[in-house]
């Protein structure tokens, strides 16, 4: 009984590699760092006003999944559409801060995980409004042909508030 067991065991750690069951590691210290910079310019394109240097952070095809929402939003058109609307009221963000909790993948594709904080203020009619939240990040990431990282899933919650 015991050789099957052993030999059971033995069986999956060869047979691993092949199933695809084995996790891989993160790349380079590079990919890591560049993974970083791209989490570090998010931060500094929003609080810049700078909606193409936004776009610019991600794929093409990138999906945004915001919380409680009825659809996807894809590709650079679901951007616009979700984030930078052509009749949406002013908006500035005010605080942007993005804590990267844990970032993996395996060389070509890569996710980072973590909190945000964010404020923002908003005029219509003439009006002022701010508003902030706190929450939760997932991104996926895809290595692009010259080396660099884009973000081609993002999906966020906000905490709930406490009772």
């Amino acid at each position: 009984m015991h050789f099957r067991k052993t030999a059971l065991l033995l069986a999956l750690l060869l047979a691993g590699p092949v199933l695809g069951l084995t996790q891989t590691t993160l790349f380079l210290d590079d990919d890591v760092a560049k993974i970083r910079m791209v989490h570090k310019k998010y931060e500094e394109t929003w609080l810049s006003g700078d909606a193409d240097g936004v776009r610019a952070l991600f794929t093409d095809d990138s999906v945004l999944l915001p919380p409680h929402a009825a659809k996807p939003w894809i590709g650079q058109k679901g951007l616009n559409e979700f984030w930078f609307p052509p009749n949406a009221p002013p908006t500035k963000i005010t605080k942007l801060v993005v804590t990267l909790e844990n970032i993996g993948g395996d060389g070509q594709i890569a996710y980072a995980w973590g909190t945000h904080e964010v404020a923002w203020t908003t005029v219509q009619g003439g009006t002022t409004t701010s508003a902030s939240h706190k929450g939760t990040f997932l991104n996926v990431l895809r290595k692009q042909p010259n080396g660099d990282w884009k973000i081609s899933h993002h999906m966020w919650d906000d905490a709930l508030p406490k009772p």
